[in-house]
């Protein structure tokens, strides 16, 4: 089961980084459905803002709430909820993966909506003017990104912030190609410059601490996956990060279990690593739990189903 336990670890940075880089893919139809605790008035509508771009397509939910995009590249987006006044009344970050995808949207309650919104751009990015010289070459970078040339891409993305030392984006879009080719520190560093000029940079943040756990800087990795959950709260993926990354520091398990538990729903496999955590706490009847509760969720054929039974077993005895 350790053995099990160290796959699973690995994998994780893969299934991180995948989302965390707004990589661009072919356009597929996208439904979703929105409710709400409180009376929503007016034409509300949905928005997808592409990562690093100024592009974004929008959507009008119906009186059921109901909406729909025609054409969507899959990727990560920022989604924000409109309302009729144009408020932002709900925003969270969604990836899209395939035609058959869902998007399901709660909105609790306008007062949360109102405080989440208050982050959602910073000061320097409304004030600073990007110059035409380093747009373009930033666009041709997401051109190339979205081709998978990371090479061309990140000599772009290079030549944009030597425009521009203050774009953001184009920082953040450097670190992700500089990961994408194997130069970790590299990427670590451009990531760093754009949560310097935006301290709670929604992208920036979760990456910074794919980097510098796959760096086997966990310490440094979980303080950062800190503060991105504090501007993404409830974002699986980086739950999930922490949590492994306490757990390989030898830090906090109660911390690392609690979010390896609020992760599980979305990430099944959180319960394997959290079941091992509690036996080393010696919680074995909670561990029990947990390989209960990934089983229940996985079909008969799982590849670790097996050891997870083995495992459920000893444990039992």
């Amino acid at each position: 089961m350790r053995s099990a336990f160290c796959s699973v670890c690995a994998g994780l940075f893969l299934l991180i980084a995948g989302s965390a880089q707004a990589q661009i893919g072919r356009g597929v139809p996208v439904r979703g459905e929105l409710e709400s605790s409180t009376v929503l008035t007016g034409n509300v509508t949905v928005e997808l803002a592409s990562s690093g771009t100024n592009r974004s397509e929008s959507a009008t939910v119906s009186p059921d709430g109901r909406f729909e995009f025609s054409s969507v590249a899959t990727g990560v987006y920022w989604l924000r909820v409109l309302g009729g006044d144009g408020r932002v009344l709900h925003e969270e970050s969604v990836s899209i993966n395939s035609s058959q995808q869902t998007l399901s949207i709660h909105i609790k309650d306008e007062q949360r909506a109102n405080r989440s919104s208050e982050s959602t751009v910073s000061y320097q990015q409304l004030t600073h003017k990007v110059p035409r010289q380093a747009q373009k070459a930033y666009d041709k970078g997401l051109h190339s990104a979205s081709k998978g040339d990371a090479r061309s891409a990140a000599e772009y993305f290079g030549e944009a912030v030597a425009v521009d030392p203050e774009f953001v984006d184009a920082h953040n879009e450097l670190g992700a190609a500089d990961a994408k080719m194997g130069r970790l520190p590299e990427a670590a560093e451009q990531f760093q410059k754009a949560i310097e000029l935006v301290p709670e940079h929604r992208l920036a943040l979760p990456n910074l601490s794919i980097v510098l756990a796959k760096m086997k800087r966990f310490h440094e990795a979980a303080e950062v996956a800190r503060r991105a959950l504090r501007v993404l709260p409830g974002m699986a993926k980086m739950q999930y990060l922490l949590a492994v990354c306490l757990l390989a520091d030898h830090k906090e398990p109660a911390e690392a279990i609690k979010n390896l538990r609020s992760a599980s729903a979305e990430i099944p496999k959180a319960h394997l690593v959290a079941a091992e955590a509690l036996v080393d706490s010696g919680k074995n009847d909670e561990a029990v739990l947990e390989l209960e509760q990934y089983l229940a969720t996985k079909p008969t054929d799982d590849a670790l189903r097996a050891k997870v039974e083995a495992r459920l077993t000893e444990l039992k005895h």
